[in-house]
């Protein structure tokens, strides 16, 4: 039995079936929901902020690209922001007790940590499916929390069709 469920999600579509199952999970365990984002250069929709180091060989462009840097971080954080809170709200609708958090960090550490911090006893998670090298180098935050949190965690395995690959059904697959 989950008494305190906790959903990490970012902004990509597939974040919406990772809330979803987890609101499921919330509804039939009669458990709280933390839905949580984390901000993290690594995230798909994250702002390129790599260019502002070039600004500083360039006399008066620096004040500028700061500006513009800080503009766009903020706009991405208010989109996080504004994602869960609206998640939040949808599950209070549903009659499920819930709270909403952002945070600025390493992804995995930080689900980790906040689950630590507010006792909970689920994290669930989506997966997107990298293996092998892609996920040696990009990293893995399904992986990491796997391995590193203090409590259970429901990991959703994103389609394979969603992630880049195909299925024939098996009658043409043997052909």
């Amino acid at each position: 039995m989950f008494r305190k469920i906790l959903v990490a999600i970012d902004c990509s579509k597939f974040s919406k079936r990772v809330f979803e199952e987890a609101l499921a999970q919330a509804k039939a365990n009669a458990a709280s929901l933390m839905v949580l984002h984390i901000l993290s250069p690594d995230e798909e929709d994250c702002p390129d902020t790599s260019g502002l180091l070039n600004t500083y060989y360039y006399a008066g462009t620096n004040s500028e690209a700061a500006q513009h840097c800080q503009k766009m971080w903020e706009e991405f954080s208010q989109k996080g922001l504004k994602m869960v809170r609206a998640h939040a709200a949808e599950a209070i609708a549903a009659g499920v007790n819930a709270e909403y958090s952002q945070k600025l960090g390493n992804p995995g550490r930080t689900i980790c940590d906040v689950a630590r911090t507010w006792e909970a006893d689920l994290i669930v998670i989506g997966r997107r499916g990298h293996s092998g090298l892609s996920e040696l180098f990009l990293g893995s935050v399904s992986n990491y929390v796997l391995h590193y949190a203090p409590c259970s965690v429901l990991t959703i395995q994103k389609a394979l069709e969603t992630a880049g690959y195909t299925t024939r059904p098996l009658d043409k697959q043997f052909n």
